[in-house]
């Protein structure tokens, strides 16, 4: 067994999974995937969770099994999220779910070998705008996060659900599927009021933020999903509000790409552990 472990992006740990309860809203059974480098921590170690995609509606918590195995393996905690779904559960369910995994981590840190003080969040797509939404209001989670790692994220759920309304029509000429996406707007959310108060960049933009940790961001080039402008409104609204945020542009990538094994992928998990290291001053 590998002894003294810390935090190194060059990811020598060899690591180990398992799956836990971490939370029983209405008495539903709320799972975690735990991805834990093996060995005895030298001392407490960054904890990370994780919120997987799928338009609100759809994926379980083994979606993010590649970043998940790789930022263990340079000696992070990382608990990959089941959540409440549309269209049984609507928002703002699934928020209090994110939150209480941050609650988890933070009440079994001892037990997980982490340290408390340095819990981040994340996600991708429609999970991206959860883990921001609870970054962004830290009383949701009895407490701030330490930094945000986010692929692709719906920043405004609003702004999406006009871009993919206003393609509803269009012929089918790629994997697109405007009806779909609309759908799971629906399911998820009672009304555009709701997109609304659920969008990041509404929050940073109008000072409502309680919090603006370091963000880094994935965008990729080929995004019918996610559209340039909805990450830019963001990423501005971010920077004139005071935050600190680092985006990576992955030419040629499309939505999603970090389900999927390749160099994107790659890139983006060696590019998410030098900022965690340089941000956890490790």
């Amino acid at each position: 067994m590998t002894t003294g472990i810390r935090f190194d992006a060059s990811a020598p740990y060899e690591v180990e999974e398992s799956d836990v309860v971490y939370a029983r809203p209405d008495g539903m059974e709320l799972l975690a995937r735990v991805y834990h480098p093996k060995g005895t921590p030298a001392a407490p170690l960054i904890g990370l969770v994780d919120v997987h995609g799928g338009a609100w509606n759809r994926g379980d918590r083994t979606v993010g099994v590649h970043h998940g195995r790789g930022l263990a393996a340079a000696g992070m905690v990382v608990a990959s999220l089941d959540f409440r779904q549309g269209p049984e559960h609507q928002h703002p369910a699934a928020v209090a779910d994110v939150a209480a995994g941050v609650r988890w981590m933070r009440a079994n840190a001892a037990r997980l070998g982490v340290d408390p003080t340095r819990l981040g969040l994340a996600g991708q797509s429609s999970g991206g705008q959860l883990a921001l939404f609870v970054a962004l209001q830290p009383s949701t989670a009895d407490g701030s996060v330490a930094f945000v790692l986010v692929q692709y994220p719906v920043a405004d759920p609003l702004a999406r659900y006009r871009y993919v309304l206003s393609r509803e029509h269009e012929p089918r000429q790629s994997a697109f599927d405007a009806g779909r996406f609309i759908a799971s707007h629906r399911a998820f959310f009672a009304d555009e009021a709701a997109m609304a108060e659920a969008s990041a960049t509404r929050i940073v933009s109008t000072g409502a933020a309680r919090a603006l940790p370091p963000v880094w961001l994935a965008q990729s080039e080929i995004d019918d999903n996610v559209p340039a402008d909805i990450t830019e409104a963001f990423v501005s609204a971010y920077g004139k509000a005071g935050g600190r945020i680092e985006r990576v542009f992955f030419p040629g990538a499309r939505h999603g790409f970090m389900q999927q094994a390749g160099p994107d992928t790659d890139k983006a998990i060696a590019s998410m552990r030098e900022f965690v290291g340089r941000e956890t001053g490790r």
